[in-house]
């Protein structure tokens, strides 16, 4: 029986973990910019898109993004996601400080 509850405040325990990580996990911002903002600005993104500008959602989740960072993780982009597309939701989204060029970087 003392067996049979270890294991389960065990597992407990672990759910509680992975809970708290994946709460941590979703908060985590890399420049400036939240996980949330991948699915909401990905259609614009993609490789081939034609839409012609991101949706407004995508817009207000870019605009505290530190551009100037976000170039230096445009090598390691996924093979579906256009990193000039990327690059251009600073001009699309009229974000404050978008950089004048990666290349300056």
């Amino acid at each position: 029986m003392a067996g049979r509850r270890k294991a389960s405040n065990a597992a407990a325990l672990v759910a509680v973990l992975i809970v708290a990580v994946a709460a941590a996990a979703s908060a985590i911002k890399l420049c400036g910019v939240d996980e949330s903002a991948v699915d909401v600005c990905k259609p614009y993104c993609k490789v081939g898109s034609t839409k012609a500008a991101p949706d407004p959602l995508c817009c207000d989740k870019v605009k505290t993004a530190r551009w100037s960072c976000l170039c230096n993780y445009r090598s390691v982009l996924p093979s579906d996601i256009d990193a000039a597309r990327v690059m251009d939701l600073a001009s699309k989204c009229k974000c404050d400080y978008p950089p004048a060029s990666c290349d300056a970087n």
